[in-house]
């Protein structure tokens, strides 16, 4: 069940292309965590997967939704309920099984006795002890391998297990959701959270239905209710710092970006922002470094260059802003044109450096 839940929530809908659009790895004191970038028709999911060693290789412990902050084991477990696990009592289910079985051991052996008397030839006897030996063997081999099972198996689970009670409420609102629906989306979540799914990740749900919807105050205060919890949604963060960004206050965005990375690891989005931000704020060596992490991750090496030729520009360096336009241009992917009327070039539009490139033929 737990490993058909993990399936469950990973798979795309049937026929729809999937793939990863970025990874990225970290060795951690129990093991390794990869940030997988999972691209799905919705989008980019960012999840972590936990490994750790096991034997000569490695053993997946778990998948955790990044931004919601969701591990998909803990929930599975969850989802079993408090008292689906029950410890065995080794002795009183040893009894159990054995008894029937010893029985009916009894049993052969009284009619093995009776039979024998009446029977004058040993050829027939011979068939007799053969004939009740193959049950009384299957017996004694089903009891000691039961036996073995109840001890080598300390917890026992029930046959059957009901779905979690928030589930339903859940499903619903994730269709609400993608169907635009932005109050039934609410009042779903809200079910969910009142039957027991956990609040920060459900806020934060709310909160990308009402950001989507243009409701951006209730959106925000969504995202500031899935932070403040003991188990905060490290997504919101991420969220309101692009509000922050947005709103042109660079500096509350870089502090809430900086937190973001640190709660979830690094993706290229997240990262990108993080530049612009502390591009805006004069830490042009940062938005720099920030830049290359980012160009580490994605595979679209182009959008890479591109981002970083920009906070070049805002920077005031037109050197580095044309060294890394050359790479473009090799590529065939500069226009010149486009350039001289975008306005992330500003900053050195009357620089001699960027005035000559821009004069430059094309090649």
């Amino acid at each position: 069940m737990i490993r058909d839940h993990f399936f469950q929530t990973l798979e795309p809908a049937p026929g729809s292309p999937t793939g990863i659009a970025w990874s990225s790895a970290r060795i951690e004191a129990d093991g390794v965590s990869v940030l997988l970038g999972l691209r799905y028709p919705a989008g980019v999911l960012k999840t972590r997967w936990v490994l750790a060693r096991s034997g000569a290789g490695w053993t997946i412990q778990d998948v955790i939704l990044a931004d919601p902050g969701i591990s998909i084991a803990a929930e599975a477990m969850r989802s079993l309920g408090p008292n689906a696990a029950r410890r065995r009592d080794p002795a009183r289910e040893t009894r159990a099984i054995l008894l029937p079985r010893v029985l009916g051991l009894a049993a052969i052996a009284i009619i093995v006795f009776l039979v024998r008397r009446r029977l004058t030839t040993p050829a027939a006897r011979r068939i007799l002890l053969l004939t009740a030996a193959a049950p009384a063997i299957l017996f004694v081999v089903d009891g000691f391998l039961a036996v073995q099972r109840v001890r080598a198996e300390p917890y026992v689970l029930p046959e059957t297990l009901l779905p979690a009670r928030w589930r339903i409420a859940e499903r619903e609102a994730v269709q609400a959701q993608r169907e635009g629906r932005v109050e039934d989306a609410k009042r779903a979540w809200e079910r969910a959270v009142a039957a027991g799914a956990p609040p920060a990740p459900a806020l934060y749900q709310i909160g990308l239905a009402l950001k989507a919807a243009g409701r951006i105050p209730e959106a925000r205060a969504a995202f500031e209710g899935a932070l403040s919890g003991p188990k905060p949604a490290p997504g919101a963060g991420k969220e309101l710092g692009l509000l922050a960004l947005a709103e042109g206050k660079s500096a509350e965005a870089r502090e809430l970006l900086l937190r973001y990375g640190a709660a979830a690891g690094p993706d290229p989005d997240s990262l990108s922002a993080l530049a612009v931000a502390e591009a805006n704020v004069g830490e042009s060596g940062s938005a720099v470094k920030s830049v290359d992490e980012a160009r580490s991750l994605m595979p679209d090496r182009w959008k890479g260059v591109a981002l970083q030729a920009r906070l070049y520009a805002k920077a005031g360096d037109a050197r580095r802003t044309v060294e890394a336009l050359r790479t473009l241009e090799a590529e065939g992917k500069l226009d010149r044109e486009i350039l001289r009327s975008d306005p992330a070039y500003l900053g050195i539009a009357t620089d001699p450096i960027w005035i000559a490139f821009l004069d430059e033929k094309p090649k």
